[in-house]
């Protein structure tokens, strides 16, 4: 009853607002009591009340589909699946695909397993896990699908600048200390978050992605005066750096480039080195030079 209790569940965020505009009919609150306390035939039978009161309440043949899945009535999930297939709800022809492989069906399993990632399914680990697709997971096929997914584990930069995770002491080129900085994955690891604080109390944050679309790091940065900087770049493997530019300032009065690396100079050493150019990238001058030096477990 896996997908059946986790599909109905999010179905109000997310699969109500893609596969139905329907409103909910009364006798569906009532099939969902009976589904919960498992009177899974009584729930069947009014789900197919609905729709057959309501031919196209996408809400009740989700569900029924979903009850039938539930039972292991495959064939009969399918036929109401298959319904909802043309709205390309990812997480419908995720269901449909499962139901396929349970059913011994892989030619029909994988063409449906493709399109609900064209359509943007990126559950990733699910996909690796999930036993319903047990019977197709061997094929070449289903590997190339994997492939396909739009994820960041399909995507070997997003980790290039997992150098820079740690906490941080900061120093100028006189090796005075000028800062202290924790940088730490968020997200389950999607965003790389930087937490700066000056040693005079100056605080800000950057916020640090791999734009898959874009194929580029992207960084936001924020002060604590709210002034915001956008920077984008990617990793230069000569110079084993993340290399970040910022246009944010080519239509002032007086413009600007503004040019942010990162150096991975060892496990322990990161070296930033912000730049500006006033000639369109000519001729560059130093903003600032800071050595990243990880904290031990005294220094913290």
């Amino acid at each position: 009853m896996k997908k059946f209790v986790l599909f109905i569940s999010s179905f109000s965020i997310l699969t109500i607002s893609s596969v139905c505009q329907n409103a909910v009919n009364p006798k569906i609150h009532e099939a969902d009591s009976l589904a919960k306390n498992k009177e899974y035939q009584k729930a069947g039978q009014l789900y197919n009340e609905v729709i057959t009161e309501e031919p196209s309440n996408n809400i009740a043949i989700y569900k029924l589909a979903s009850l039938y899945y539930s039972e292991k009535k495959y064939d009969d999930a399918i036929k109401f699946y298959l319904k909802l297939a043309p709205n390309k709800n990812p997480r419908v022809l995720y269901n449909l695909a499962c139901t396929y492989s349970l059913n011994d069906n892989k030619t029909e399993a994988l063409k449906y397993l493709e399109e609900a990632v064209d359509n943007s399914f990126n559950q990733l680990s699910l996909l690796k896990t999930d036993a319903d697709l047990a019977n197709v997971r061997s094929e070449k096929r289903f590997e190339e699908i994997l492939k396909s997914v739009k994820s960041l584990d399909n995507f070997p930069e997003a980790k290039k600048f997992d150098f820079w995770v740690g906490e941080w002491d900061v120093y100028n080129p006189q090796e005075q200390k000028v800062g202290d900085s924790k940088i730490e994955k968020i997200l389950k690891g999607a965003v790389i978050l930087e937490n700066w604080t000056g040693i005079n109390g100056y605080t800000g944050k950057s916020f640090n992605i791999y734009n898959m679309d874009k194929r580029k790091w992207v960084q936001y940065w924020v002060d604590e005066n709210s002034i915001p900087i956008y920077f984008e770049g990617n990793f230069d493997s000569a110079k084993n750096a993340i290399v970040y530019y910022s246009y944010d300032h080519t239509k002032d009065k007086s413009p600007y480039i503004r040019r942010l690396t990162f150096y991975n100079l060892s496990s322990n050493k990161v070296r930033q080195f912000s730049q500006r150019s006033s000639d369109e990238g000519k001729a560059w001058s130093t903003e600032y030079d800071f050595t990243y030096i990880r904290k031990t477990a005294d220094s913290k």
